[in-house]
């Protein structure tokens, strides 16, 4: 409750035009809101900035710094009335002169602090005259933005904001703003709720490498929580802090002068300078107290004393208060004490409901508190206290027995005079008040369940633990809450400590047999999402006929978690059948399972599951159900004929504007596979580094894989040292041991070695992946096949590893079917069988048509190296394909091993693709290859696949591959696309 005074905008000095930051508080019902200024006595304020001359100065420096890119994070400390916002708004000034962005924001005195409302009036303020940046690296924040300001993005209806993603969305709007940078000045967070303090934390983090600069104003002292948080940042170095001090008496007499802006008696400045005990905006209140009292007087453009000094006690501003109430009736006292309990705004009627006095007598008593200069009247017919210093004042001569007493009377008040429902944190502080501990901690839960239902999980945590406190240990009360907490938790993403207090929870309901079910379902959720199979399985075995469906739904995820695939089939499939349309989000969660379970063996059923999920969401409105089936139908065409991104951008940009960041992080990841997949190595790598970035600063559990990913993308450019540097960054990072024996040699060393030609050290990778996924068979490990591929075309034998993968799970999925087939084609045709080998050869085709172009090309050139030692196929061709297709991709080291094999088998080998040097500039900057421009000049011209397929001597398959590379590359949505690029 600091009485700092400000400018109404981020770039003026003077502040004699401003409100107190006590002026947007909050009315009955704890909701904040803008309102008209109301009239204030004489305004006298200084209109400059008196001293703080080093603290100018240091701040300057972060100024000074945002045209190199480097940001820093200011906290300003201080007393109510230090004069912690004139020291902001002048260095506002200076940024602004400087062409730096400015936007402004303040917390505001209420009960119930609206979640992230500095950070919405800064940018509603800013948003009224600036234009949106164009730039794609901030375009998918800006839905979250627009939560806060609808003319960012389009939000949603209930205002929620997701805290780390506004946070991120924060620090890419000051990247992508003009001029030299942004300063975001954050006032009075010692009213701020959680979530400001949860954006600033993120932002002082990660803003030193950004044109950011964010100085944040508080009270010394007075928030426990805002003291902690600014004392950690300055001691990690995230933020520098700044401490005011009182003015000396010079330094206070010179700022009298500067309010009166005129000459004065030097007698009068002087006895400013002592008694305004070095605070501002004392001072500012002696002096304006002797102009209305009529002490003081401009009389030709002097100001003169009309008055002895000694007449008027000076005293500091809460004293004043304290004599102003006494001279004030006891009914006017009453209704301030009142008044007080609500907020630095608040609602007349329900004043005059708790205090039992007629609407008269109330009307009356704010004349009183008007009249000295207490309260003013807040158009159109509220009142509030004329600065938060007096509120802070009046409660503080409050005794405990009227507290007590003003919070029980209120709280019933409120019930029946509010205007609109009240709010429930506000209910939940006046029965703590009052003594009404049970009362309390039900609309605490209240105040939770509302605050998790619109995404603000710390503040929903925070109302569970101050219910909690109140509440004995076992009640009904106490196991809600502790339900609710577990469910925060849970959504919030922290899985062990929804585990912990599931396990706590089901230990504690052994009596209450329907809650001890209930809270095993909660509880078999939690593992699930944390790959806890068997304690999933034993905490959902527990549990039977508590609710059929839900229980079927578990089952299905928990036989998916351990794939296998065709119990998550039956379980999916029966929690639908017994859901019969009733459970809408149950149905739409048996979808995706059923999908996920389908989709390696049954390409056209997930899709037909994804869609019907798809439906059933977007039919009843669930946003979260249909983003998540839109990704799963997005990820479904990854491993589709012609994949494009299209449905995965869309399902990014909604899981974004919904604050789905773990969803919205797994499609990043998806992303990057489709670039992957086409050996688009920098655009591959612009969206690694993106995806790892947000997902480290929001801290999100799968960065081990992200790195591991990101590991890839340089071993497959042939940088192997940055590769191995990636692997070790991943395993910084918690890693599940499956990914570590089996992602990183399976599908990072394994994958890369391959791809390079270097197939004794893939085999070799591949193995040791295998040795892991013996043991734990529930490992996800996609190239099993190629594994058994290898082993058959490079140890003459292989038998025993083509029948591990026909028996083991997924075998039938595209990717160990055509690998399967493969090896089933080489090991026919080393028994001389060779009608049945080209047959398998022809077998494997369909299984991988232009679904992983440079992964097939590995393949078949082993298929081809076998062929033309056995003497069956068509290996010459085969060679040849490869071949072109090393060149396509830049995989070098595989072209030159694909080389001596054709040499070796006695075959010509063609030194230089086809159309090389004849690619457009423009074109080669989008990565098209000499080969795809053989193609996309032909397709130009109107020529079928099969067409273009026998002019250049290759199959169709190669020829659907290229062209959709070629729309993918380009960005092309056609053919006719296509055209008009080359025309």
């Amino acid at each position: 409750m600091t009485p700092d005074s400000s400018s109404g905008t981020a770039v003026h000095i003077r502040v004699d035009h401003a409100t107190n930051a006590g002026d947007h508080a909050a009315n009955v019902t704890g909701s904040t809101r803008e309102r008209p200024r109301r009239p204030t006595m004489r305004s006298v304020r200084s209109p400059v900035l008196v001293s703080r001359t080093a603290e100018l100065a240091r701040l300057g420096t972060g100024l000074a710094a945002l045209s190199g890119s480097r940001g820093s994070v200011w906290c300003v400390l201080g007393d109510p009335g230090i004069g912690k916002s004139r020291l902001v708004a002048t260095v506002a000034a200076d940024a602004a002169s400087a062409g730096v962005t400015v936007l402004t924001g303040r917390a505001v005195l209420a009960d119930t602090p609206a979640a992230l409302r500095p950070l919405g009036e800064a940018l509603l303020r800013w948003s009224r005259t600036a234009e949106v940046p164009d730039d794609a690296h901030l375009a998918p924040y800006l839905p979250a933005l627009g939560r806060l300001v609808p003319q960012l993005g389009q939000g949603t209806d209930d205002g929620s904001a997701p805290v780390m993603l506004i946070a991120e969305g924060l620090l890419r709007l000051a990247r992508a703003l003009p001029g030299p940078g942004m300063l975001l000045v954050l006032e009075d967070l010692h009213w701020s709720d959680p979530e400001t303090l949860e954006v600033l934390e993120y932002v002082a983090d990660n803003a030193v490498d950004l044109p950011l600069m964010v100085v944040a104003t508080a009270r010394q002292h007075d928030t426990p929580a805002v003291t902690a948080l600014m004392g950690a940042l300055t001691a990690r170095g995230a933020a520098e802090t700044l401490t005011l001090g009182p003015l000396t008496p010079g330094e206070g007499a010179e700022l009298a002068r500067a309010c009166l802006a005129a000459d004065a008696p030097e007698e009068l400045l002087a006895w400013v300078g002592r008694f305004g005990a070095g605070y501002p905006l004392f001072a500012e209140e002696i002096l304006a107290d002797l102009i209305d009292r009529r002490v003081l007087v401009q009389e030709d453009g002097a100001w003169h004393l009309a008055q002895q000094l000694d007449l008027v006690v000076p005293r500091p501003f809460v004293r004043s208060v304290e004599d102003r109430l006494s001279r004030a009736g006891g009914d006017a006292r009453e209704v301030a004490a009142a008044s007080a309990m609500l907020g630095t705004e608040f609602d007349w009627r329900v004043v005059a409901h708790a205090t039992g006095l007629g609407e008269a007598a109330v009307a009356d008593a704010f004349r009183e508190l008007r009249a000295q200069r207490l309260v003013d009247i807040v158009v159109p017919d509220g009142f509030a206290f004329r600065h938060a210093l007096t509120r802070e004042a009046v409660l503080d001569g409050l005794l405990a027995p009227d507290r007590s007493r003003l919070a029980a009377s209120l709280a019933d008040a409120l019930a029946v005079a509010g205007d609109g429902a009240p709010e429930p944190r506000l209910l939940a502080e006046l029965a703590e008040t009052a003594g009404e501990d049970e009362r309390a901690a039900g609309h605490w839960l209240e105040a939770a369940r509302q605050a998790a239902a619109r995404g603000a999980l710390t503040t929903a945590l925070d109302a569970v633990g101050r219910a909690r406190r109140l509440l004995p240990a076992g009640g009904v009360l106490d196991i809600a809450a502790r339900e609710i907490e577990m469910g925060v938790h849970a959504q919030a993403g922290d899985v062990p400590r929804a585990v912990a207090a599931g396990e706590e929870l089901v230990a504690d309901l052994v009596d209450d047999p329907p809650r001890l079910a209930a809270a095993r379902l909660r509880l078999t959720r939690a593992l699930l999402a944390g790959g806890r199979w068997d304690e999933a399985a034993a905490a959902l075995g527990a549990v039977t006929g508590h609710d059929p469906v839900e229980e079927a739904v578990l089952a299905a995820r928990l036989a998916l978690g351990r794939q296998d695939d065709r119990r998550a089939v039956e379980q999916a499939r029966l929690a639908l059948e017994v859901a019969d349309g009733a459970r809408v989000e149950v149905s739409c969660e048996a979808w995706e399972v059923l999908g996920r379970a389908l989709r390696a063996r049954d390409y056209v059923g997930a899709e037909e599951a994804f869609e019907s999920g798809f439906r059933l969401a977007d039919e009843h409105g669930l946003p979260l159900w249909r983003c998540r089936l839109l990704a799963a139908l997005g990820a479904l065409e990854l491993a589709g004929r012609r994949p494009t991104e299209e449905r995965l951008v869309a399902a990014r940009a909604a899981a974004l504007e919904l604050g789905a960041i773990a969803t919205a992080a797994r499609i990043e990841l998806e992303l990057n596979l489709v670039r992957l997949r086409y050996l688009d190595l920098a655009a591959a790598q612009t969206a690694i580094d993106n995806a790892i970035e947000m997902m480290a600063r929001l801290r999100l559990p799968d960065l081990a894989t992200a790195h591991l990913l990101r590991a890839a993308t340089h071993g497959l450019a042939g940088e192997a040292d940055q590769m191995e540097a990636e692997i070790e960054r991943a395993r910084s990072h918690p890693m599940d041991e499956g990914i570590r024996r089996v992602g990183v040699p399976g599908h990072v060393r394994g994958l890369v070695a391959l791809a390079h030609g270097r197939h004794a050290d893939a085999l070799a990778q591949l193995g040791e992946a295998m040795t892991y996924h013996r043991e734990v068979p529930s490992t996800p490990f996609s190239l099993r096949g190629l594994w058994a591929l290898l082993e058959t075309a490079l140890t003459g034998d292989g038998a025993d590893a083509r029948e591990e993968i026909r028996s083991g799970p997924q075998s039938n999925s595209p990717h160990n079917h055509f690998a399967l087939r493969y090896a089933d084609a080489i090991a026919l045709g080393r028994e001389g069988r060779a009608v049945e080998a080209e047959q398998a050869f022809a077998d494997a085709e369909w299984a991988m048509p232009g679904r992983e172009p440079w992964l097939e090309l590995n393949a078949r050139f082993l298929v081809a190296g076998a062929a033309a030692r056995d003497g069956w196929g068509d290996p010459e061709r085969w060679f040849r394909h490869v071949l072109d297709g090393f060149v396509d991709y830049g995989l070098a080291g595989a072209a030159s091993v694909c080389r001596v094999a054709m040499r070796d088998a006695g075959f010509a080998v063609p030194r230089k693709a086809v159309g090389s040097g004849r690619v457009p500039v423009e074109l080669q900057r989008l990565g098209v290859t000499a080969r795809e421009y053989d193609v996309l000049e032909l397709v130009v011209t109107g020529l079928s696949n099969k067409d273009v397929a026998a002019r250049l001597h290759l199959s169709v398959r190669t020829v659907e591959t290229h062209v959709t590379r070629l729309l993918h590359r380009t960005g092309c949505a056609d053919r006719a696309g296509l055209a008009r690029l080359v025309s």
